[in-house]
């Protein structure tokens, strides 16, 4: 890595999915050469556990494990007892940095039943074991907040994906939380969030790419993809700076600052 090439962590990327199968190597290549030193790649289901820790420990990453409100069904129950088996047995691992991704989704419906009891057994779970929470929050912010206020984390957590206005952002930042930026940031359509990154402090903000699958990156407004000179991180974070009229240097360092206290790495 050059010695002018700005540091980032990737607080959010699905790099043990099967989809990255073929170019893993690649990307997670690429994206060390552009400045990337470390990830948190977050478990969705008890199915792909053993697959999330087996690609953090290749790839020198760090990871969650949790259950996704999609893959929340009504063996929920089981799904937490092995849950809590699995942090158990890597309590003493220093990869295992969070639990989640986990929450709620407004747009999953038919799961609403499960996925309520199953999120909040997920706080628990962080409560016991002092773990800060990766939360997928989508059309279901007043449940979640709710929840996080009847279980008060003292490590917190981050709510991921986030895409509010200011408001919303500053009753999760008053329960000890921050919030993941991704590519919606760079959606020209978007309002409410590049508002919100306008009034809340630096300290607010951990910075994501999201990525499930290669084809992921078309969601970036650069042409060139795997192979291109600008890291998905970097144009995140030009984005904040323009925003928030500081140079990209003290946003990054800042914004790496938050993931590495927010994740104890």
């Amino acid at each position: 890595m050059r010695s002018d090439v700005i540091k980032v962590i990737d607080s959010h990327i699905h790099l043990d999915f099967s989809e990255f199968d073929a170019r893993r190597e690649q990307l997670i290549a690429q994206m060390r050469k552009l400045g990337l030193v470390n990830a948190v790649i977050p478990g969705v289901s008890s199915e792909s556990w053993d697959r999330t820790t087996e690609v953090a420990k290749q790839y020198q990453c760090h990871y969650g494990l949790g259950i996704h409100p999609w893959y929340c069904n009504q063996d929920w129950q089981v799904g937490v007892a092995a849950l809590e088996r699995h942090i158990l047995s890597r309590n003493k691992e220093l990869s295992l940095v969070a639990i989640g991704e986990c929450g709620l989704d407004g747009f999953y419906r038919d799961n609403w039943q499960w996925q309520l009891p199953c999120f909040e057994a997920h706080l628990v779970l962080a409560q016991r074991y002092q773990l800060p929470i990766i939360v997928h929050s989508v059309k279901a912010h007043n449940e979640v907040l709710a929840l996080l206020k009847r279980y008060p984390l003292d490590r917190g957590g981050v709510i991921h994906g986030f895409y509010g206005g200011s408001e919303l952002a500053k009753r999760y930042l008053d329960l000890g939380f921050k919030l993941g930026i991704g590519h919606l940031l760079l959606d020209e359509k978007a309002k409410k969030l590049p508002e919100a990154i306008v009034n809340l402090p630096l300290t607010s903000f951990v910075i994501e790419t999201d990525l499930a699958m290669v084809s992921d990156l078309q969601k970036y407004p650069f042409a060139d993809k795997i192979n291109g000179s600008s890291l998905i991180l970097h144009l995140l974070i030009e984005k904040i700076a323009n925003l928030q009229k500081k140079t990209n240097v003290l946003v990054s360092e800042q914004v790496f600052q938050n993931t590495l206290q927010l994740f104890d790495l």
